[in-house]
């Protein structure tokens, strides 16, 4: 070994004093539990949100036009479990519910007739015992399909889509009226696409 071999060795070992490998393996054992903690942290978070999207929250896509233009094809929509209660609910909330007709599917429409009223839909206007109702939402002037009266039973829901020219809603269903226990949330937000979101309840 020559002098200046000396001289590096000695500099190496009084800067970098790594022996045996011990202060690589304490470094390694450092990365290891950071990674652990957030991994331990990351479950948690998931366990969490999937706990709350299962018991308060429901994300919803929309595959249809039949609320447009409230709701588009392919919106994201956040809606509340909590809300689903006779007491929560008002005319024209948005909600999310199982169809009687069609048990393994989840549908999304706004309420239109609440229980025990007579609803009537004619010359393109919807009325609620003899009380003309807000359109404003509507897609387009309604056509004279699906006209009729139709006389909400107690603990039930009388629903149409937005876009009512195009929405296959309580007007066509055998099973006419949605019960109260077949609403499973209310829309609130529309999250996604970013340009569409906005609030959906007034509540």
């Amino acid at each position: 070994m020559t002098a200046f071999d000396k001289m590096v060795y000695l500099w190496l070992e009084r800067n970098i004093p790594i022996k045996n490998g011990r202060k690589k393996k304490k470094t390694m054992d450092k990365f290891q539990k950071k990674c652990c903690i957030f991994l331990l942290f990351y479950a948690m978070f998931c366990a969490v949100i999937s706990f709350l999207f299962h018991t308060v929250w429901m994300l919803n896509y929309i595959p249809s036009e039949s609320m447009e233009n409230t709701l588009r094809e392919g919106d994201f929509v956040i809606a509340s479990r909590l809300e689903t209660g006779e007491e929560d609910i008002k005319r024209y909330d948005i909600l999310i519910f199982v169809p009687p007709d069609n048990p393994e599917e989840i549908y999304i429409k706004r309420v239109i007739g609440l229980p025990g009223e007579t609803i009537e839909v004619f010359d393109g206007e919807v009325y609620a015992d003899d009380v003309k109702l807000d359109s404003s939402f509507i897609k387009e002037p309604q056509d004279g399909d699906g006209d009729g009266s139709y006389i909400v039973p107690s603990g039930h829901y009388f629903f149409l889509g937005d876009n009512r020219n195009h929405s296959y809603d309580s007007r066509y269903w055998v099973d006419e009226y949605v019960p109260l226990e077949n609403i499973v949330a209310k829309a609130t937000h529309i999250i996604f696409p970013f340009q569409h979101r906005r609030k959906l309840s007034e509540d």
